[in-house]
């Protein structure tokens, strides 16, 4: 999505995604695989995380989802929203939604952004005639979680759900809230965002070495110079969400899970 100036995201309760001004030049590799602004990449399956709910691995989990990257013109610079929505929907779906009409049904401004409210709208707008006659409720939720054992519990939670994994054949992503700032790609340009996490390694019982992989769906335009998929330590996932806490008090929601 693009970032706007983080003067002007404080003024709104919608989330946006930095739009490059003054940033400065990140140098940093590009996977061959996640190159350019291809709408929809393949599948990613992390070798590393097996799909399983036993007790022996209760601490490790994937979803397979598709790797999306925004379009990389100004038009499409505030789109996190949409992208994280596209990343999350391609686990339940054999058929990712277009990007222009996950942003009508969320009511993006394409200037601002959108919400955690309006994003979940449109999350459960796509799922609801699926999950809705099996479940008999929506599946994901919105939440204001202020912990970071909360956020493990969530993740931990949706990617393993067993009811999920039963009925539907897989676990379910979780979207978050957070700050560039910290992020990895985003070289200290600070604004809020939207992601995607896919997978988990809990592990080591400890925030500094656990890990959790996303999607990050933004363009070159918007100030991102990341692989697309990155992997961080849940200490740096709680810095970059606990700063959307502090500086974007505003949205209600920081995950949908």
């Amino acid at each position: 999505m693009a970032r706007l100036a983080l003067a002007l995201g404080l003024l709104t309760a919608l989330t946006s995604c930095p739009v490059v001004g003054s940033v400065p030049a990140v140098v940093a590799p590009v996977v061959s695989a996640h190159a350019g602004d291809s709408r929809i990449r393949s599948d990613i399956r992390p070798a590393l995380l097996r799909r399983s709910v036993s007790g022996a691995v209760q601490n490790r989990g994937s979803v397979r989802v598709r790797h999306v990257r925004e379009p990389g013109d100004f038009a499409h610079r505030n789109y996190c929203g949409p992208g994280a929505t596209q990343v999350l929907l391609s686990a339940w779906l054999p058929t990712v939604p277009d990007l222009a009409l996950i942003a009508l049904r969320s009511k993006l401004n394409p200037k601002l952004g959108e919400s955690g409210p309006d994003a979940l709208i449109a999350i459960n707008s796509f799922l609801n005639p699926i999950v809705i006659p099996v479940l008999g409720r929506p599946r994901y939720r919105p939440e204001r979680v202020t912990t970071l054992t909360g956020v493990e519990d969530r993740i931990r939670h949706d990617i393993l759900d067993g009811d999920a994994i039963r009925l539907f054949g897989h676990g379910a992503p979780v979207l978050v809230q957070t700050m560039t700032g910290t992020m990895p790609g985003w070289n200290h340009w600070n604004a809020t965002h939207m992601i995607t996490i896919f997978a988990f390694d809990f592990s080591h019982k400890n925030p500094a070495l656990d890990t959790v992989t996303y999607v990050d769906t933004s363009s070159r335009l918007t100030g991102y110079a990341g692989r697309g998929v990155e992997t961080i330590s849940v200490k740096a996932l709680w810095t970059a969400m606990h700063a959307f806490l502090v500086q974007a008090p505003y949205d209600p929601v920081n995950i949908i899970s």
